[in-house]
């Protein structure tokens, strides 16, 4: 599922990132199911608070700059969990999510800068 909703801000960078920015504690939610890797605040090589979620296959999702999170190290989640909440920390310019994936084309990087992600 999305992330996040939101805008797309800015398409494809990073190690295959997208950027869906929405207001400051917007809800972040788990694309697929898995096993969090790492919650880790602070500053993160410019990342700010991130989450990293293994999935089946070794695929990982990555959201960082997150203003809070919701999960632990080692915590099983399912598809459309919240996870935590969208912020601005580390090197960010405006609140969003940059929601990488890792090992597995990013889902994201189909739609251009704009496009709005809403869930029905």
């Amino acid at each position: 599922i999305y992330p996040a909703e939101g805008q797309i801000s800015q398409g494809l960078h990073y190690y295959n990132g997208v950027d869906v920015a929405n207001k400051c504690g917007t809800p972040v939610y788990a694309a697929a199911s898995g096993t969090v890797q790492r919650a880790r605040s602070g500053w993160n090589y410019g990342g700010g608070n991130q989450i990293t979620v293994l999935h089946t296959g070794g695929v990982v999702t990555y959201y960082g700059h997150m203003l809070s999170m919701a999960v632990t190290p080692g915590q099983q989640v399912s598809v459309g969990d919240r996870i935590g909440l969208m912020g601005q920390t580390g090197l960010a310019t405006g609140c969003h999510v940059h929601f990488q994936v890792i090992g597995a084309t990013n889902p994201l990087a189909k739609y251009s800068v704009g496009t709005a992600l809403r869930y029905k």
